[in-house]
């Protein structure tokens, strides 16, 4: 397929090369020349806008940071929605909240495209060798057509439902993943408290029953405060914002009440530290 992609970030920019090693002809735009430095010397096409790609492209996939960012590539000056085939799949893999991808949706709808919200999870890592897990909501016929271009780098694609579950999906994910990281911090005070040495207690809990990829975040930054320096830093900070937005006032609030210390901490480290790292598109 001659796929298009937006946002060549931290996690896009490998989507993007995985794509393109798979065989498909890869379409790219971006705000900053450099972010398409990784592609010099490649098959890649280089668009000037993205109502360029649109014109020849069967699908796209876009992985900016937020639903302001989508809105703009899709339906700004210039959008890929302006000339976009009716029946072309937009694939949103940035994570936003639930009403925001259905009203995202809703207007793509209206100019006879298809929007399916799925967002990725596993990091660059996993990115790189075509090992994501996608969640995806939107309709099944969308999510047929674009099934080779999703499994160029993804192993793990799971359909939720309509529009909006992906996207619900993923945010239980993050905030769960934040919620990780606090309480490995909440282990090493424990073991401080203790008397422990924590270097062997690191070693321990990267090691043992407790182990996941949350916790061992916090064990090898060495501290909440240092995540800040990490581009999803800023990142989780928005989506615990957004998981608490969609879940109001329903159960399930345990999860966002130990989650907001993570915010609370990013906050404080934000008040103290640099901005952290862009994740350009």
């Amino acid at each position: 397929m001659k796929v298009g992609f937006i946002g060549i970030g931290s996690m896009g920019l490998p989507m993007a090369q995985r794509i393109q090693s798979c065989g498909h002809d890869l379409v790219l735009w971006a705000r900053r020349e450099a972010s398409l430095a990784p592609f010099t010397g490649t098959s890649a096409t280089v668009v000037a806008s993205p109502a360029e790609m649109g014109r020849i492209v069967d699908c796209v996939g876009i992985c900016v940071f937020d639903a302001q960012g989508v809105d703009e590539v899709l339906f700004g000056a210039h959008g890929a929605a302006e000339t976009l085939r009716p029946g072309s799949v937009i694939m949103m893999h940035s994570t936003v909240s639930s009403d925001e991808v259905q009203e995202l949706a809703g207007k793509s709808a209206a100019r006879g495209l298809r929007m399916l919200d799925a967002p990725v999870s596993g990091g660059q890592s996993q990115a790189s060798i075509g090992k994501l897990t996608v969640m995806v909501g939107g309709e099944q016929s969308a999510l047929a057509d674009v099934a080779p271009v999703l499994a160029s780098f993804s192993d793990h694609v799971v359909h939720l439902g309509p529009v909006g579950a992906g996207s619900k999906a993923k945010l239980i994910n993050n905030t769960l993943f934040s919620a990780q990281i606090v309480l490995a911090d909440y282990a090493m005070t424990a073991g401080s408290s203790m008397g422990l040495d924590l270097d062997g207690l690191t070693d321990v809990l990267m090691r043992s029953s407790s182990a996941c990829v949350g916790s061992s975040i916090r064990l090898s930054t060495g501290s909440l405060a240092g995540i800040w320096a990490r581009p999803a830093g800023a990142a989780l900070v928005k989506d615990i914002k957004l998981t608490r937005e969609v879940l109001g006032k329903a159960p399930g609030q345990e999860l966002l009440e130990i989650a907001d210390r993570f915010v609370v901490a990013m906050e404080a480290a934000a008040r103290t530290q640099a901005s952290p790292p862009s994740r350009p598109d």
